[in-house]
């Protein structure tokens, strides 16, 4: 809807211009002779003439420089509204235009000379009904599509996803038999393991398994407390945490297999569903806005035939017209989608423009040539014929099309995120519960119980362990309290064994990668939803640093981020231990959302710079926290797989941020992208309220670190050293300088739209997405080959960059970004590889943590000073050689590294 609103004020206003302009040009011989516009005789009479043209047309003012009115068609104010007055001050060509909620305004200015100073304007109040109605008629058919498509498709989920559960129900319910029969101490039927390890069959054989080994542990745990016998009873041998490494890998697997089967029909339904439902409101877009462009070709001959029709009025032959190319081509700029104008008596007497078809004469009577009568003493004596060009009118609409599909893409990400949120914890957190309550039950340990919340299976087979579980508990206080001293020792040893503790047993909570990714995601979209215009925005703010280079000025809000990134991220792990994930999830979003909300209401590029450094802070903490949190939930056997996914989890916000931001900074303006990031970022803080565990990450003993020491001092170390400075840091320039600042001033200067710069960026973190999987892949199998992978990337972001610093252009840009995602995605992967091996060699006393870190500290500070570099010289020599700078630093640094590298290697040998 907001895509129509935009395109249709768009054609409304450019038509309307049209006859400010005709009007204009009318009052353009006083001002030649230095007179005022107010000079002119008949002016409200001349003004009426607009109004016959499109009877829609509230009034017609014409205004002095001061925008007093001094002619009109309705009652005459004192002087414009201020805002439009502000409007027709600011601009910076003759065409200009205005838009409130119950107005749409276009003016042109009348100068004497081009490029001087304005004599007065002539401005078309319109009404806003004809878009209000046009937009209502969009927004009901959206409304009724939608819900007509969310009927069919939820009718067909239901459907499929009944279908593809059949068979767990049917296994769960052989489970519940099996598992009843173990409690009535009769022999269960026992399904063959199925040979295929990781299906449902061979995961739920597990689950059976574990299920019976519960219920023997408790009989003995029963028999123990009776006795007190300790013999036969499971050995004491657990860690602090309650859940083993082993009983948190069976749940995750089963939730993976549950998930597997549902996740293609989520995502396959979510993407038709949002095709079928842009395709219907698309045709509806179209089929509002042909009128439209219909009512702007027919304006444009009516003017130009009536125009014509004046002077022959006044005598003047038709072949001694003077001037009429250069009027008609004023019309074709004003309105582009014309092709060709001419007038014609059977031949081509005044002509404008390029014929769509040049073998083809100008008859009215050929297909799509609109033409309009010419009169004279009541005698046609000639035809107006305009010629529309289709290639236009399809360009008028690609950039409408390539916002639909980015919200589209950007829509899927979102809901698929939501999507794997909602089912575990709808279908699989049950048999999560079940799989760790069974397995701990295994292991002698009864210390722990589920709430159950309905009469499922599920929820049956659980309420039947916790039964257990607080029966226990009872028993074993029960015999205690009636013990002997010298039975009360043993009964202790066995509660220790069983896990009891004074009360009843505490409620089982259960933690997965599912409860915070949702949350992250949104905090990342938000994050760089203004990564699109940030230094356009900032450019705009008022400066009270006039002593500072504008284009560094620009660049410092970026500079200030990644600097708070840099202070904050060695505490992130400290503030987690100490507060726990959601704690510090929570605390880090409040003053995030305050920054975002300062973002909306800053007036000066300083506010700009403090906020967005506020900013840093928060996304450090926040980040390093889900990280953590990661780490506290994952085994030993999938940390990496589960690193792998936040690492995804997080870009694909961070895509989705930068692909929206510049649609929302064009239909909303940039200020009020703030209010949606502010929103996105409150909402993810309530969901990491609600669903991550109050204690996950938190230590009650913290353990102090020393990783800040021996991060320095591995910086020392000049094998490190030549890796971060000449790979990391170039890296990081290409992404901060090149990506996110001096790319989007560029396409700026050419006149690109938010939306497509939003575009063009996404692409890099699109390939930055794809590609880094695969270069993992690719990495593991060329071990030992890492250092020539970081010099085959940076030479391919180098080499990428120069065509879009030799011609800047959306299409050298756009390939600059593909390049440049996939180069960076190889180095990302690789120069860790790299860090690892120096940190099991050179640096086998430090450790890995303190090696990475120091990796991670010398490119964010270079990234800094190399973004400050990169904007002092964009500002002295202009973008292209900015860009260049950074192809060439890339292409070196790899260079280096790569001899350096080299000669290592030969010295090693």
């Amino acid at each position: 809807m907001l895509q129509h609103d935009a395109i249709y004020s768009q054609l409304l206003r450019q038509r309307v211009a049209v006859i400010a302009q005709t009007t204009a040009e009318t009052f353009r011989p006083i001002v030649d002779l230095g007179l005022p516009v107010s000079m002119l005789r008949d002016g409200d009479k001349i003004l009426a003439r607009g109004i016959d043209i499109d009877p829609s047309i509230l009034a017609i003012h014409v205004v002095n420089p001061s925008g007093i009115i001094v002619h009109t068609t309705g009652s005459k104010p004192a002087v414009l509204a201020e805002d439009v007055l502000a409007a027709m001050r600011l601009a910076d060509r003759d065409v200009w235009g205005h838009e409130t909620s119950s107005m749409i305004y276009s003016g042109f200015s009348i100068r004497k000379a081009a490029g001087g100073p304005s004599s007065g304007a002539v401005v078309v109040e319109y009404p806003h009904e004809q878009l209000d109605t046009a937009s209502q008629n969009i927004a009901w058919i959206t409304l009724r599509s939608a819900l007509f498509i969310l009927l069919a498709t939820s009718a067909l989920a239901f459907g499929l996803i009944y279908f593809a559960l059949e068979r767990p129900r049917r296994r769960l319910a052989e489970l519940r038999k099996i598992f009843e029969n173990t409690r009535s101490r009769r022999d269960p039927p026992v399904r063959a393991r199925s040979e295929k390890t990781g299906s449902l069959d061979d995961e739920l054989f597990r689950l059976g398994q574990s299920l019976q080994a519960a219920d023997t542990v408790h009989r003995q745990a029963q028999q123990a407390i009776a006795g007190p016998v300790e013999a036969g009873l499971p050995p004491a041998d657990r860690s602090a945490d309650d859940d083993t490494d082993a009983a948190a890998a069976n749940a995750g697997r089963l939730k993976a297999v549950i998930l597997a089967r549902l996740l293609p029909i989520t995502v396959v339904l979510m993407v038709v569903s949002a095709i079928a439902l842009g395709s219907v409101v698309t045709r509806a877009v179209t089929k509002s806005i042909e009128p439209e462009l219909a009512a702007r070709t027919d304006l444009i001959g009516t003017v130009v035939s009536e125009n014509v029709q004046r002077v022959l009025d006044s005598g003047v032959a038709l072949h001694e017209i003077v001037g009429a190319d250069q009027f008609f081509g004023d019309m074709l700029k004003r309105l582009p989608e014309v092709a060709y104008i001419a007038i014609a008596t059977g031949r081509i007497v005044i002509e404008a423009g390029t014929r769509i078809d040049p073998y083809l004469a100008p008859p009215r009577e050929r297909r799509d040539v609109r033409s309009h009568p010419i009169l004279h003493d009541g005698q046609e004596v000639a035809y107006v014929v305009i010629d529309i060009d289709p290639r236009l009118i399809a360009k008028q609409f690609r950039g409408a099309f390539l916002d639909a599909a980015v919200i589209l893409l950007a829509t899927v990400l979102l809901a698929s995120e939501a999507m794997l949120l909602l089912t575990g914890r709808a279908l699989a957190e049950g048999l999560e519960r079940v799989q760790r309550l069974s397995a701990m039950q295994a292991a002698g340990d009864f210390s722990r119980r589920s709430i159950v919340r309905g009469q499922s299976t599920i929820e049956v087979i659980l309420g039947t362990l916790s039964g257990r579980a607080v029966e226990l508990h009872a028993a074993y206080v029960g015999a205690l309290s009636a013990a002997s001293e010298s039975r009360q020792a043993a009964l202790r040893r066995i509660g220790e064994r069983l896990g009891f503790a004074p009360g009843a047993p505490r409620p089982l909570e259960t933690s997965s990668f599912a409860d915070i990714r949702l949350a992250l995601f949104l905090f990342a979209a938000a994050d760089e939803l203004p990564l699109a215009f940030l230094p356009i925005y900032t450019r705009s703010a008022d400066n009270l640093w006039p002593w500072i280079n504008q284009s560094v000025l620009i660049a410092l809000p970026l500079a200030g981020y990644l600097l708070a990134i840099v202070l904050m991220s060695p505490y992130a792990r400290v503030l987690v231990e100490r507060f726990g994930v959601r704690c510090l999830f929570l605390a880090a979003s409040i003053p995030t959302v305050v920054a975002h909300l300062g973002l909306f209401a800053a007036s000066t590029a300083q506010e700009v710079i403090l906020w967005r450094t506020v900013t840093g802070f928060g996304y450090a903490l926040v980040t390093l926290a889900a990280q953590d949190y990661v780490l506290s939930i994952a085994s030993k056997s999938n940390r990496d797989s589960m690193l792998g996914i936040f690492t995804l989890v997080l870009f694909g916000g961070v895509f989705t941020g930068v692909a929206l931001g510049g649609v929302l900074a064009d239909r909303l303006g940039p200020a009020n992208v703030f209010l949606v990031s502010a929103g996105l970022i409150a909402m993810s803080a309530l969901l990491s309220t609600w669903l991550i565990a109050q204690d996950v990450g938190k230590r009650h003993n913290p353990v102090a670190t020393q990783r800040g020491k021996t991060r320095w001092a591995a910086l020392r170390d000049p094998h490190l050293l030549t890796l971060i400075l000449g790979i990391a840091i170039p890296n990081a320039v290409v992404l901060q300088a090149f990506v996110s600042y001096v790319a989007a001033l560029t396409l700026d200067a050419q006149g690109a739209s938010a939306a497509e710069i939003g575009r063009i960026l996404m692409l890099f973190f699109l390939t930055l997405m794809a590609v880094g999987p695969l270069a993992g892949r690719f990495s593991e199998r060329l071990k030992g080959s890492h250092a020539i992978l970081c010099f085959g990337a940076a030479g391919l972001c180098g080499l990428a960059m120069l065509p879009a610093g030799l011609h800047p252009s959306q299409a050298t840009m756009a390939l600059a970004m593909i390049a440049t995602g996939a180069g960076g995605a190889v180095i990302r992967g690789a120069q860790v590889s790299i860090a690892l091996t120096l940190a099991e060699t050179d640096f086998a006393g430090i450790g890995p943590a303190a090696v990475l870190g120091a990796l991670r500290t010398g490119e964010r500070l270079g990234s800094i000073v190399g973004l400050v570099l990169i904007a002092a010289l964009a500002g002295s020599v202009g973008y292209k050689a900015a860009i260049l700078a950074a192809a060439a630093w890339t292409i070196a640094g790899g260079a280096v590294f790569a001899a350096l590298n080299f000669r290592r290697s030969l010295t090693s040998s």
